[in-house]
């Protein structure tokens, strides 16, 4: 109705440009599209309405049903779990600490159904993920039947998934904000320098993101280290490498997986770093020094380099 018009919106008193505009087309393709406004909208009682003061509740439950309960759907059992996360937003929050917290808008706001080979498709992550909100009975048999006839990713891909966390993760500001930890404070720098960081970088799509060691299946459940329900809790470890590093044993969840590169933290990487960089550069410019000095000497003695049947020396010095 009124908020197909383009430049629908408001300043507020503060200089802030709102835009109230919704895209007919953009919405007719998002996983909302069967959902009507006010289920989700729920303080809008008339057309027009008044200014809106209430925040929209993703636990509410919609009149979408599932096909297995015919029950109303409803989020509630992420938000639950989401409430009791490290993201999660505590009365006792300062407002500034409320303000840098992720609310669900923050992660979903883009849409995830987007078009994949099949072979990308990992069919058993895709039916955990169905599974997170879709217990009832006869739920798991039906989806692992469609999960297998599925050609869209119902997630993100991990180059996604660390520029995502990285948002805030990677702003030092907001991260003070919270009073994080300096490990957590260097999450991000210290993820990207790891071997998992630059398989990312480099494109892999089978190395652990952040959500793979942060959070179980259910991918609301991220606490701190120091609670028992954390995935990196050093009682959980073993279980979370195991996911991908079936050998995994007690010398291994040792190995820093955010490593730090420090004299006074950790002197043995440390120089262990400047080791193998003075190997690396030294063994380059070397072998790159001894090919410019034996090019230099052979054009000097008058011999030709010419590319015949492989790469090789031709010619006649100038004194033979």
């Amino acid at each position: 109705m009124c908020h197909k018009y383009r430049y629908l919106g408001r300043i507020d008193e503060n200089g802030k440009q709102f835009n109230y505009n919704v895209d007919e087309h953009f919405f007719a393709g998002s996983v909302h599209r069967n959902i009507a406004c006010r289920e989700c909208h729920a303080s809008i009682k008339k057309i027009p309405h008044d200014p809106v003061t209430e925040d929209v509740n993703c636990a509410n439950a919609c009149h979408l049903k599932p096909p297995h309960s015919q029950e109303k759907f409803s989020h509630t059992k992420i938000i639950d779990i989401y409430s009791q996360s490290a993201h999660a937003v505590r009365p006792e929050d300062p407002p500034e600490v409320k303000a840098a917290k992720p609310n669900c808008k923050f992660c979903h706001l883009n849409p995830l159904y987007t078009r994949v080979e099949e072979k990308l498709i990992d069919y058993e992550k895709t039916l955990q993920r169905c599974l997170n909100c879709h217990e009832q009975k006869g739920v798991t048999v039906a989806y692992m039947h469609v999960t297998h006839r599925l050609r869209k990713k119902t997630s993100r891909s991990p180059q996604q998934i660390v520029q995502l966390c990285s948002k805030c993760h990677d702003d030092r500001e907001m991260m003070k904000k919270i009073n994080v930890s300096e490990e957590a404070l260097l999450a991000v720098e210290t993820y990207n320098r790891s071997i998992h960081g630059k398989s990312i970088a480099l494109g892999s799509e089978m190395t652990a993101d952040c959500i793979s060691c942060h959070a179980s299946n259910a991918l609301h459940d991220i606490y701190k280290k120091d609670n028992v329900k954390a995935t990196i809790h050093k009682d959980n470890l073993m279980t979370t490498c195991r996911q991908c590093h079936e050998q995994t044993n007690s010398w291994f969840i040792k190995i820093a997986v955010h490593p730090r590169i420090e004299r006074e933290k950790n002197p043995i990487v440390y120089f262990a770093s400047i080791f193998f960089r003075l190997a690396l550069y030294g063994s380059l410019f070397s072998m790159v020094g001894l090919m410019a000095v034996e090019t230099y000497g052979r054009r000097k003695d008058g011999v030709k380099f010419l590319l015949r049947r492989g790469t090789a020396w031709r010619g006649n010095p100038k004194n033979r």
